[in-house]
């Protein structure tokens, strides 16, 4: 675990705005950026890596304990986890 005065820690938790927990809601994501453009750091001809200043705006579903609610944000994250799954993370617009 970190020391509480690593400044790593610290920046990772200015940015945390709430309180995690386990979930097992289920959720529906609907893209509201239908593109974005930018400048390739390196091509092939297998993919590119390239960075954007776009941001990806997102509408997100949430069904928890029989209770649906939806919030607006944008993908901050993706990670590739196996060839069947990716995460995502989403950081909700602030209420």
């Amino acid at each position: 675990m970190d020391a509480p005065n690593n400044p790593k820690s610290a920046a990772v938790d200015d940015r945390r705005r709430g309180t995690r927990r386990e979930s097992t809601a289920t959720l529906q994501v609907r893209f509201e950026t239908e593109s974005v453009g930018g400048l390739a750091e390196n091509i092939s001809t297998a993919g590119v890596f390239f960075f954007s200043p776009d941001r990806v705006r997102v509408s997100v579903e949430v069904v928890d304990n029989g209770q649906s609610r939806t919030y607006t944000g944008r993908i901050v994250r993706m990670e590739p986890v196996s060839e069947a799954n990716t995460g995502f993370a989403i950081e909700f617009d602030r209420a």
